[in-house]
C-alpha cells in the first residue's frame, strides 16, 4: 500500500437508491456535494454492487469520483482511468460446489467470469423461471450465456453467485450460509420485482465494507476519517465498518433504526448528508 496523505478522508456512496435518483440520473446538488468533497480534500468514491461494465453505464469516467469499488468489493479501480488495484475470485472446488447445491435447490443463480469480464455469465433456471431472471436474460442478452455442467467445469475461478428467491423462500440465505461458512454472503433486495431477494456469494471477507476497509489502508486513512451512504441490506457491512454512516429515508425500516437517516434518493439525500458529514467533521 502507499502511505498516500493526499486525502483528509473518503466517503463511500452506494449508487442504486442513494446516489442515483429514482430515473437513474444524478441531481444536480449530489454533484455539486462531490465538488465539495474534493474541495475539502476528501476522496470520493462508489461503492456498488453492480459490475464495472454496469456500473460504467451510469457513472461513466467524466463524472469527479476518485475511486470504483464494484461488484459489492470484490473489485476495486481507480475511477477515472478504470485502473483496477483490487480483485477477488472464487476457485474452482468453490465453484462446482456451489452450482451443485444450489442447482439441487431448484432457484435461478448465474455464475459471473472473473474481473473484468464479470458481466459475463453462465445462467441456470428452477423448473420456472423468475421475472427477475427473465429481465436478466433480457437486458443482458450479449453477456449471458446458459449454463451446464461442463461449462461450469471448464472455469478455473469466478467472482460471483448470483441467486434469485422469491422473499418466502429467504431461509435458503441461512442454510446456504451454513453450509458454506467461509464464503461471503450478501443479501440485496431485487432491483427488478417487488418480493424477490438476490442473494450474492463472493470469496471469504468479501464485502462492501471489506472494500472500504482496503481503499483506506491504500489511502494511509484511519476508518474515523470515513463516512458511508447507502440504502439496502447489501450496504450494511460498508455502513457498520467507516466512521459515520447515512441510510436513505427509502432504505428498510430495520436499517432507519440502526443509522443516522437523510432525505431519499430523491430529495438530495446524498448531498445533504455530505454537508452534516463535513460540517461535523471541520468544525472548529
Amino acid at each position: 500500500m502507499h502511505n498516500n496523505q493526499k486525502y483528509k478522508g473518503l466517503v463511500l456512496t452506494d449508487l442504486d437508491g442513494t446516489f442515483l435518483n429514482t430515473t437513474g440520473g444524478i441531481n444536480e446538488a449530489n454533484l455539486q456535494a462531490l465538488n465539495k468533497l474534493h474541495d475539502n480534500g476528501i476522496a470520493r468514491a462508489v461503492c456498488t454492487g453492480r459490475t464495472l461494465n454496469s456500473a460504467r453505464e451510469v457513472v461513466p469516467c467524466g463524472l469527479p469520483f476518485d475511486f470504483l469499488v464494484f461488484s459489492s468489493g470484490a473489485g476495486i479501480s481507480d475511477f477515472s482511468k478504470d485502473n483496477i488495484l483490487c480483485r477477488h475470485s472464487l476457485i474452482a472446488e468453490d465453484i462446482i460446489n456451489l452450482k451443485e447445491f444450489f442447482k439441487a435447490k431448484n432457484v435461478d443463480f448465474s455464475i459471473h467470469f472473473p474481473i473484468p469480464d464479470n458481466h459475463f455469465f453462465y445462467w441456470f433456471s428452477g423448473p420456472v423461471k423468475s421475472p427477475d431472471l427473465i429481465s436478466r436474460l433480457h437486458y443482458l442478452k450479449e453477456f449471458a450465456i446458459e449454463g451446464n455442467d461442463e461449462l461450469v467445469r471448464r472455469l478455473t475461478a469466478a467472482t460471483q453467485f448470483l441467486i434469485i428467491i422469491p422473499d418466502e423462500y429467504l431461509s435458503l440465505y441461512d442454510e446456504a450460509k451454513s453450509n458454506f461458512r467461509h464464503l461471503s454472503f450478501v443479501r440485496a433486495t431485487s432491483p427488478l420485482t417487488p418480493k424477490y431477494t438476490w442473494i450474492e456469494v463472493f470469496p471469504d471477507k468479501v464485502t462492501k465494507g471489506t472494500g472500504a476497509e482496503w481503499l483506506c489502508r491504500y489511502l494511509g486513512l484511519s476508518k474515523e476519517q470515513t463516512m458511508s451512504i447507502g440504502n439496502d441490506y447489501n450496504d450494511i457491512q460498508m455502513l457498520e465498518w467507516t466512521g459515520s454512516a447515512f441510510v436513505m429515508e427509502n432504505s428498510p425500516d430495520d436499517l432507519k433504526k440502526r443509522f443516522k437517516v437523510c432525505p431519499s434518493n430523491e430529495f438530495d439525500g446524498f448531498a445533504v448528508a455530505v454537508d452534516e458529514w463535513l460540517n461535523h467533521i471541520f468544525k472548529g
